[in-house]
This record gives C-alpha cells, sequence and structure tokens, in this order.
C-alpha cells in the first residue's frame, strides 16, 4: 500500500492510502486527518524552523527538505511530543540533529564557515547566536522556537559573549532611529546586550 501526502500551506495535513478492491479495481483513497494541535504547531513553528535550517546549512531546498523530513518525523510521535513537558524542545532536537547529520553528509564550504558558531561554542548558545543575532529574533521568540525559557536564551548570549569577546559594534543611541552612515547595525538582543562581531559575520 502507497502512502501519498496532501499539503496545506506547505504543511503534511492528510495521508491518503489508496484502498485496492477485490474485484472493481482501485477504490477511493482513506483519508488520515492528523490532529489538529500538530498542525497548529507547524504553522506557528515552520518559518522559524526554514529560517534557522537554512541559515546553517546555506542551502534553500536542502534546509525546506530537512524541515519537512522533521515535521514528518514529529507527526510520528506526535502524542508523546505533546505530553511531554516541553513539546517544542522535543521539535527542536529532532530538528537540529537532522541539520548536524545533512551538515555532515554535505560538506558545502559555505555551509562550514557559516557555521562556525557550532564549532566555536555548546550547541545550545550557537543555537542563541544564530536565532537572535543571524536571524534578528527576540529573545522571547528564540525561546519559543527552542522549548526554552527567555531568560535561558538570555544566559546562554552571555555566555557566548564571555567565551568569544571579539570587538564589539556600539548600539545606536536609545537602541532606536539615528542615521546609519553605511555602517551595518550591530543585533541587541530584548536586554539590550550586543554579540562579538565574530559571532555575527564569522565566514562572510
Amino acid at each position: 500500500m502507497s502512502v501519498t501526502s496532501r499539503r496545506r500551506s506547505g504543511l503534511p495535513v492528510r495521508a491518503l492510502c489508496p484502498q485496492q478492491g477485490p474485484e472493481d479495481g482501485p477504490q477511493p483513497g482513506i483519508e488520515v486527518v492528523l490532529p489538529l494541535e500538530y498542525t497548529a504547531f507547524c504553522l506557528l513553528h515552520q518559518e522559524g524552523y526554514l529560517r534557522y535550517a537554512r541559515e546553517r546549512v546555506q542551502d534553500t531546498w536542502m534546509s525546506r527538505q530537512i524541515v519537512e523530513v522533521a515535521l514528518g518525523n514529529l507527526a510520528t510521535i506526535w502524542p508523546t511530543v505533546i505530553s511531554s513537558p516541553r513539546p517544542a524542545a522535543v521539535a527542536w532536537r529532532l530538528l537540529d540533529a537532522l541539520i548536524s547529520s545533512a551538515l555532515r553528509d554535505h560538506r558545502a564550504r559555505a555551509a562550514q564557515s557559516k557555521d562556525v558558531v557550532h564549532r566555536l561554542l555548546p550547541p545550545a548558545q550557537a543555537d542563541a547566536v544564530i536565532l537572535c543575532c543571524r536571524l534578528h529574533l527576540s529573545e522571547a521568540r528564540a525561546a519559543d522556537l527552542m522549548g526554552v525559557e527567555a531568560p535561558t536564551v538570555a544566559s546562554w548570549l552571555r555566555m557566548a559573549q564571555r567565551a568569544l569577546p571579539g570587538e564589539l559594534t556600539a548600539a545606536p543611541a536609545g537602541g532606536h532611529g539615528g542615521t546609519d552612515t553605511g555602517r551595518q547595525r550591530a543585533p541587541v538582543t530584548q536586554t539590550g546586550r550586543v554579540l562579538p562581531s565574530a559571532l555575527r559575520t564569522a565566514g562572510e
């Protein structure tokens, strides 16, 4: 029996299982509807997953494949995931494992240079740097994707700054506005910290 996927907004929502009748040939397939909570979870997190995967893998097609596999695998263990204290943390670990595997199997030069923070920092700190400094997400949004609390992300960012205390770029006065004279502004976290330029631009 073959199984195909129907998608809505790029997400797997229904599985179509064709049925073979004993005499009359193929019959209309049975549609297996996935849980609404799972679909809502995918809608909430898929864009963040795609952006994170693209930043690490540096390949649009591969990053999309990784996220699709991650969400598909998530569906197979959804009852366990949704009953866990932090479903988003389970999903994040699954996504990270797939990305790490893809990078081992497909060592593109750009991907290696861009993923330098994961060679220099512990995984959680490196993820926080990518989400907050590369992708300019708030600490709260990064925490939501990773399945942790916002203060935890803030702590990881502080530790990353201490571990790699390269040259810092001052934030614009007041954190907003000002005149851009051509110098790229450093991403600033919700708590007003600026991380080392080495973490934001290594390999660029």
